[in-house]
């Protein structure tokens, strides 16, 4: 066999080995990475929550995208479940965004939206909180 084939076959046993490897030690997290690789079930009694960053820059309302923060979609929601309150957490995110902008692409104005989805067929309805996020620092 050549070089290539047999780094070829190398890295297809060791695919197969660590898939191997997940099952009999039964994982549960990402080795490198600690993400989970399988969601805990959840209850027929638990609803899902939606959050989003509403940003008020330039006197235009928007909703701020993870990606601007430099984050992913996880790792914000991370972020704003650190606190009881997610406009702490939303709060320091946008000081450290703001620290890196010119005066004019500074966010003005802020708050976490929070929404808890009603599940289909339930009667209820969704339900709306906002959680305002302080831009100055805490004295």
């Amino acid at each position: 066999m050549t070089a290539r084939e047999w780094v070829i076959t190398g890295c297809v046993a060791a695919f197969f080995v660590l898939k191997l490897a997940e099952g009999f030690l039964a994982l549960e997290v990402w080795p490198l990475t600690n993400v989970p690789m399988f969601a805990v079930r959840q209850g027929p009694e638990a609803r899902p929550v939606r959050r989003s960053i509403q940003v008020r820059r330039a006197g235009r309302w928007f909703e701020m995208q993870p990606w601007q923060l430099g984050l992913n979609r996880a790792e914000l929601a991370r972020r704003l479940l650190r606190h009881p309150d997610p406009g702490v957490g939303c709060g320091e995110l946008l000081r450290t965004f703001n620290a890196r902008r010119l005066r004019s692409l500074q966010v003005e104005e802020a708050y976490v939206r929070t929404t808890i989805v009603a599940r289909p067929g339930s009667g209820d309805t969704d339900l709306e909180q906002r959680f305002a996020c302080p831009l100055a620092a805490p004295p």
